[in-house]
């Protein structure tokens, strides 16, 4: 049996067995040399005796070289749907109307059929990279709405999608553990198609859509309490003119963590608030969306 002598690094035996420097090998009978190793089964001529080898106290690296268990080499995949009560403040116009909506989630429920803005985020990464997208779709409406005269004489009514997309970046330790501060930096953009329709009570309909995105750089923080719960927060800035003069969200969760049949799961309570100051165009071609969006919102999540 051919062996090999590595000083300071590993023995090789021949029968296929990696001995890293510094791990627990029980030897049995032990290992006698005298010199420099040489091919053959004598080391300047004492013998070479392995008796006996527990194989368990062995640190035994996987095939390409990192642990079975290192975070950084791992997949992993999140997907949460939410329910977003939502209100909406602030100034917005179409083609020549202009008017103030000023609406809570309780006088939305009342002006439309639709009870709750549904979104979903998906997130994947691997080590301390994860790519994001954040999609979001509502019905909402705001009826006798205040008018260019100051006279609650308009209604409002928009769809909206929104997207959040991006790539972030974990600035604490990658350790896959729930009990540490994850701390995340995230650059990214922010896609908003609105359609509105302002309905004053003594003129013409006007009605139009419009369609931009915007950069957005932020971070999110993840603390956990104890007991299962953590809490996450997050915010970001952007627009810089690019699309909007400016844009900006604000979001904090309360989660559980829990498993589904050993799939790590999580409900969140928190709330969020979203904002525009966008306005372009002249005349009849403006169109403005100067808002602040935001209620509370619960939300399930599974991770793998």
């Amino acid at each position: 049996m051919g062996v090999a002598v590595v000083v300071g690094s590993a023995v090789v035996l021949g029968v296929g067995v990696v001995i890293t420097a510094g791990a627990a090998a029980d030897v049995g009978a032990g290992v006698a040399f005298a010199g420099a190793a040489v091919d053959g089964a004598v080391v300047d001529g004492a013998a070479l005796e392995v008796a006996a080898l527990d194989v368990a106290a062995l640190d035994v690296a996987a095939p390409d070289g990192t642990a079975a268990d290192d975070p950084d080499a791992r997949w992993r995949a999140e997907f949460a749907i939410t329910a977003w009560l939502l209100g909406v403040d602030g100034n917005v116009g179409v083609r020549g109307e202009a008017a103030r909506a000023h609406a809570t989630f309780l006088d939305i429920i009342e002006a439309t059929d639709s009870l709750f803005a549904f979104s979903g985020r998906v997130e994947v990464g691997r080590g301390r990279f994860t790519l994001f997208l954040d999609g979001m779709y509502s019905e909402a409406a705001d009826e006798n709405a205040t008018g260019p005269l100051g006279i609650a004489d308009v209604d409002i009514t928009f769809k909206q999608t929104l997207l959040d997309f991006g790539a972030m970046y974990r600035l604490t330790p990658a350790s896959g553990s729930a009990d540490a501060v994850a701390i995340d930096a995230y650059a990214g953009g922010r896609y908003i198609w609105v359609s509105l329709e302002i309905e004053p009570a003594h003129r013409p309909r006007a009605a139009g859509d419009r369609g931009w995105t915007d950069p957005i750089v932020g971070a999110r923080i993840a603390v956990p309490l104890g007991d299962g719960f953590r809490l996450a927060v997050n915010g970001d800035i952007g627009g810089f003119g690019a699309a909007s003069d400016f844009t900006w969200s604000a979001t904090a969760l309360v989660a559980y963590d829990f498993t589904v049949r050993d799939t790590p799961a999580s409900v969140m309570l928190g709330y969020r608030a979203v904002g525009w100051e966008h306005a372009r165009g002249e005349g009849s071609g403006r169109f403005t969306w100067d808002v602040i969006q935001h209620g509370a919102m619960l939300g399930f999540a599974l991770r793998f």
